[in-house]
Parts: structure tokens; sequence; C-alpha cells
């Protein structure tokens, strides 16, 4: 199990926990189509939402006790990446359960800090879909993309200590760099950004 904060949950299940409410989020938002397929995967997705709080303990069931392994919430994580796009959906919530796998993995090792984990794959998403947006036809794509490059990067950066460029790697500038992302860039890239601030501010 992940290291605890002093609040007593790890990190991982808090990065799990913020992962199934936004698939809560989404599910729901199925419901308002009229396609049947899109209703089907709103049904899966609060069953795989019910399984999740199920391991995390946030449902006490005596009679059905899921474990939260590391491989479990890997399998969760990749059937919602393959939900979401078959749903053309965002792939944010699948993202998040796996990067909570990837830090319940690496947990047993303390030199592993879990924000710097979520921010290092939040900096290395949002240059991913940036380049994505250079390949868009319009020029506010593409400056769009160049701005989160340059965010990402400068985040990156701040994770090594041995790089000094003058930007530290504390709560406020992940926020910053966070809230910027979210709001001209990505939504996906920002929030796992933003989780990472979280996850700083409760001394993972």
């Amino acid at each position: 199990m992940g290291e605890s904060s002093k609040v007593g949950i790890s990190a991982s299940k808090v990065v799990a926990l913020i992962g199934t409410l936004i698939l809560i989020r989404d599910s729901i938002s199925y419901f308002y189509t009229t396609d049947v397929l899109a209703i089907i995967f709103g049904v899966v997705g609060l069953i795989i939402a019910f399984v999740i709080f199920d391991s995390l303990e946030i449902i006490d069931l005596k009679k059905l006790k899921i474990p939260y392994i590391w491989w479990v919430l890997l399998i969760i994580g990749l059937l919602l990446i393959l939900f979401e796009y078959l749903m053309d959906s965002s792939y944010l919530a699948g993202i998040l359960v796996i990067i909570a796998a990837i830090i319940e993995i690496l947990s047993q090792k303390k030199e592993y800090a879990a924000s710097k984990i979520v921010t290092l794959i939040g900096a290395c998403y949002v240059i991913y879909e940036s380049i994505m947006f250079i390949l868009g036809d319009s020029i506010a794509s593409i400056a769009l993309a160049i701005v989160g490059i340059i965010f990402g990067i400068i985040l990156l950066l701040t994770l090594f200590d041995k790089v000094d460029i003058k930007v530290p790697y504390t709560w406020w500038v992940v926020l910053i760099i966070g809230f910027v992302i979210f709001t001209w860039v990505s939504q996906v890239s920002g929030t796992i950004i933003m989780v990472g601030f979280i996850l700083i501010l409760m001394a993972f």
C-alpha cells in the first residue's frame, strides 16, 4: 500500500478517487443522449465507479470486498481508455486510474514523489496534445500548441534539480501552469497537472 499523508489516505487513492468522480460525471452525461451504446457505456461506467469506490472503502460491502491492487487499477484504467475511445470522449478518467496504478507500483520506493510522477505525466501529455494541435488547420490551434509546448517544457525542467531555470517546483508554479493549460490548451492535461498540485499540498 502506498505511503499515506497526514489525512490518512495514500496518493494513489487520491488520484483514483478523482478519476472515479470524473468517470461518474462522464457516465451520467451519456444518459442525456438517445444513443443506446452510449447509455450502455454509461451504465458500465457507473458499475466500474462502484467497483473502485468499494476498493477505496468509500462503500463498505461486507460480502463484496474488492482489493485495492495496482493490476486491478491498471485493468480498469485500460477498459476505461477503450470505452472512451469508442465514445470519442476524453481519456481523462482512464488516464487518472492508470496513473493511480503507476503510483501504487512505485510507492514502495521512497525516492519517487507521487506529485512529481503526476506532474511529469501531465507535462508530457500536454506536449503530446500540443504536437497534435499543430496538425490542426487553424492558426489558433497552432498558437495554443506553442503555449502548451512552452509551459510543458518549463514544467518538465522544474522537475529536474540539476537544471536551473530559475523556476522552482512549488505548489504555486504547478497550479498556475495547470490553470493556464486547463483554460487555454487542454482540460485533460490541465486537470492532470492540477491533480499534481493537490498532491503537493497533501505532502506527497
